[in-house]
C-alpha cells in the first residue's frame, strides 16, 4: 500500500510542528529536574534546621543581647544551610553556616561543635558576622 509523498509545504509544516513538541518535552524534563532538585534541596535544609545542634545554635544566639541589639527580635534563618554534620549517638561533629534575618538587619552565623559522649554538643566555634559591623562570638554564653 504505496501512500502519498508529502509536499515540500506539508513536510515543513510537519518539521515546524514535530520541532515544536521536542522542545515542550525538553523544557518539561528540564523544570521537572530542576523542581525535583530543587525539593530534594528544601528538604535537606529544612532537616538539617531542625537538628539538636542548630536548635541550641539558634537559641544561644537568639538569647545574646548584642544580637537582639543589632539584629532585633524575632529571629528568623535564611533557607540555605551549608556544611556537614555528623551525628552519632556518642560523638558527632557539625560545622555549619547559615543567615539570620531580624527586624533591624541581617548577619552570617558560623559555627563548630563536637558532640561528646555524653550527648552534648560543645561549641568551639558560634560566630555571629552582621551585615554592618565586625564578627563577634556567642560561643562562650
Amino acid at each position: 500500500m504505496a501512500g502519498r509523498l508529502m509536499t515540500q509545504a506539508e513536510l515543513m509544516a510537519w518539521e515546524h510542528q514535530a520541532r515544536r513538541w521536542v522542545l515542550v518535552a525538553l523544557v518539561g524534563v528540564a523544570t521537572g529536574i530542576f523542581g525535583f532538585g530543587l525539593l530534594t534541596m528544601d528538604v535537606s535544609y529544612r532537616m538539617l534546621k531542625r537538628t539538636p545542634v542548630m536548635t541550641e545554635a539558634l537559641a544561644r544566639i537568639s538569647a545574646d543581647p548584642r544580637v537582639a541589639e543589632i539584629l532585633g527580635s524575632p529571629l528568623r534563618t535564611g533557607w540555605s544551610v551549608g556544611g556537614e554534620l555528623d551525628d552519632l549517638p556518642d560523638r558527632g561533629t557539625a560545622r555549619m553556616d547559615f543567615r539570620v534575618f531580624g527586624s533591624k538587619g541581617q548577619a552570617k552565623v558560623r559555627f563548630r561543635a563536637e558532640k561528646t559522649p555524653a550527648g552534648i554538643w560543645r561549641f568551639l566555634l558560634l560566630e555571629v558576622e552582621p551585615s554592618t559591623g565586625p564578627a563577634f562570638s556567642c560561643a562562650d554564653r
